[in-house]
């Protein structure tokens, strides 16, 4: 099968095999955009950074879970300024959750990156999808 209509064929059967037994909260994540698939190579093992990995200190999944449920940025704000990260937790943060943020950005520049990458580009899209209302 070297067709490339057959083999993106194959791979839409398999990614729609994969995306059919994940939890709703993942799916959500996917639609919204917060999260999303990669593609890893299993012929080519992959490389390993042999320094430590930084830590935010803190669960990340449970910070992204709650980002996810969070309805606006001012709560958001709110729920990062609760958890009393440092800056460098705050960056180490950031890339757990596969946000860039620049490595001179101060603590409201990584919190607004957060922010923006998990609760706002969600409000974003709901606002950008949700139909006009009718004018009476």
């Amino acid at each position: 099968m070297t067709d490339p209509a057959d083999l993106a064929h194959a791979v839409l059967l398999r990614v729609a095999e994969f995306v059919r037994t994940l939890p709703a909260d993942q799916l959500a994540a996917l639609a919204d955009g917060t999260a999303k698939l990669s593609v890893v190579d299993k012929a080519r093992p992959a490389r390993r950074s042999t320094a430590a990995p930084a830590s935010a200190g803190v669960d990340t999944e449970r910070v992204r879970a709650d980002l996810v449920t969070i309805g606006d940025r001012a709560a958001g704000a709110r729920y990062l300024a609760d958890l009393k990260l440092s800056v460098p937790k705050l960056r180490a943060l950031a890339k757990e959750l596969g946000i860039a943020v620049s490595s001179k950005a101060k603590k409201a520049d990584v919190e607004h990156e957060i922010l923006q990458w998990t609760v706002g580009r969600r409000l974003d899209s709901a606002a950008i999808s949700r139909p006009p209302q009718a004018r009476s």
